[in-house]
């Protein structure tokens, strides 16, 4: 039986002290710049699952997103749902999100994150090592944030590959639902 108290204070560890810390293989930037902030004046909504009802507690953001929040996060235990079928419900998620300007990512505790995978910085891995963890968030508002990230030089010490990838997932996020069916592309979903 999962202690949501104990689960929000994990999180809140993990966003201070982990992905909030400057690091000198992100050129001395935190790995997520801008999460401490948003938890620390409550801008961000915790909910826990079980596993398989990941896709509607997704698809149920489009209904119930509002602007108070600039990130829900779903946390679950990894035994209940495992990598791979949490980066179907991600992708199948981001074939709908987009449409209602939301994107879903995530990660999994029990996945290798290697190279130019997004939850791997220049070796800088910012993956729970406890939760298997789902969020959503505005695309318009991430978008403004890695904008604003692109210009104070955040995304230099990215390879060029990365940083390609990034710029090809954005992209395809703003094609509408059937440009995005029609393209058959699978968009990475790891953050």
């Amino acid at each position: 039986m999962i202690n949501i108290e104990q689960f929000r204070q994990n999180i809140e560890d993990w966003i201070i002290n982990v992905v909030s810390i400057p690091n000198p293989l992100t050129g001395n930037f935190p790995p997520c710049p801008y999460a401490k902030a948003a938890w620390l004046n409550n801008r961000v909504s915790l909910r826990w699952f079980h596993g398989s009802e990941l896709p509607e507690l997704l698809m149920e953001q489009r209904k119930r997103w509002n602007d108070d929040f600039e990130m829900v996060i779903f946390g679950c235990d990894p035994q209940n749902l495992d990598a791979q079928t949490l980066e179907k419900y991600i992708t199948e998620a981001n074939y709908v999100l987009p449409e209602y300007d939301l994107v879903a990512l995530a990660s999994h505790p029990d996945k290798q994150y290697v190279g130019d995978d997004p939850n791997n910085v220049n070796n800088v891995i910012i993956t729970h090592p406890k939760y298997v963890l789902a969020s959503v968030q505005s695309f318009s508002q991430l978008q403004e944030a890695s904008d604003e990230l692109f210009r104070l030089g955040y995304f230099q010490y990215w390879s060029e590959e990365k940083l390609a990838e990034m710029k090809a997932e954005r992209a395809y996020q703003k094609l509408s639902y059937s440009q995005r069916k029609n393209s058959r592309r699978i968009i990475p979903t790891y953050h």
